[in-house]
């Protein structure tokens, strides 16, 4: 390849800070999608990996794309007195539901921490009672359906590839959010002004 050629290559790398080495990629961390991702799943998409192993592959859940469904519309044994959002979760096994919720273990039992206060899963049966109570669920669970699947070293080619950012850290208001249109750009400011240009990148470039 030409030297010029290398030097853009790198020069376009370097508008998005993303030639530093990334952090090591763990359950609870996000993804956040560099701007120049147009995959209708992970455009603009934060997504937060529930199980990573070098050895067995990666998995996830995108926690800000609510799809035009309610849970109830899914689910229609689900008692529940207000429209619960669906996410979409990813392109994998979109005819399973997954949630995520800060509920806590004591309340809803075999949830799996990701993070300090944000859990995955856990008895489904109990969640249904949760709802039926009429507690209000807003920031507290996100339900989605399908998930986000990376074979055995598929995500490090996607990170050597400068598809995704890696955020760690208290993730859970962030992730918990449900202000969905500004959670990607929330993500990114985690980041630092570096990251700017991610903010300003036009989501259509083919309009400027």
């Amino acid at each position: 390849m030409p030297i010029f050629a290398l030097e853009m290559e790198d020069l376009n790398l370097d508008i998005f800070n993303l030639l530093d080495n990334q952090p090591e990629p763990a359950r609870g961390a996000l993804l956040v999608a560099k701007p120049t991702v147009e995959d209708f799943c992970f455009k603009r998409s934060i997504t937060i990996l529930v199980d990573h192993d070098n050895e067995e592959g990666s998995m996830g859940v995108i926690v800000n794309k609510p799809t035009r469904f309610t849970l109830n519309e899914l689910v229609p044994d689900v008692e529940c007195p207000e429209q619960v959002p669906l996410y979409l979760g990813g392109p994998v096994g979109t005819n399973m539901m997954f949630f995520i919720h800060t509920l806590g273990k004591d309340a809803i039992p075999g949830s799996e921490q990701l993070a300090p206060g944000l859990f995955f899963g856990g008895d489904f049966d109990v969640m249904k009672m949760f709802l039926a109570d009429g507690e209000n669920v807003n920031e507290k669970v996100k339900f989605m359906v399908g998930y986000s699947g990376w074979g055995v070293g598929q995500l490090s080619s996607e990170l050597k590839r400068h598809d995704w950012a890696v955020l760690k850290g208290n993730v859970t208001e962030l992730v918990m959010s449900s202000n969905n249109d500004a959670l990607w750009q929330n993500a990114v400011a985690r980041f630092g002004d570096q990251y700017q240009l991610w903010k300003n990148w036009p989501d259509d470039v083919s309009l400027n």
